[in-house]
């Protein structure tokens, strides 16, 4: 059964999701949590293998945060496929 994980602060928010995500399952940075990609010891190292990270493009924008591989920039169209692609959905806030 795969999730889609939404994380929209950096901090106690990502730490929590990290803990919960396995292999299979996606994470979405929006908001806040793309200051995470900032980070040099970020939590998103701690991700199991098989998990894929993407960055909703108009908040890493609006923050001025770059984002590389192996992370994928995705737009709100993207995000409504991911919502319907994985069997759940849970926002971390």
């Amino acid at each position: 059964m795969s999730t889609l994980h939404t994380v929209n602060k950096p901090g106690q928010a990502m730490a929590l999701c990290v803990r919960a995500v396995v292999s299979g399952d996606s994470v979405l940075l929006i908001e806040d949590a793309v200051y995470e990609l900032l980070s040099p010891a970020s939590r998103l190292d701690a991700l199991p293998d098989g998990c894929s990270v993407y960055v909703l493009d108009i908040d890493a924008r609006a923050r001025g945060v770059a984002v590389s591989a192996p992370f994928e920039v995705i737009n709100y169209d993207r995000f409504v496929l991911l919502c319907v692609d994985h069997e759940k959905v849970l926002s971390w806030f």
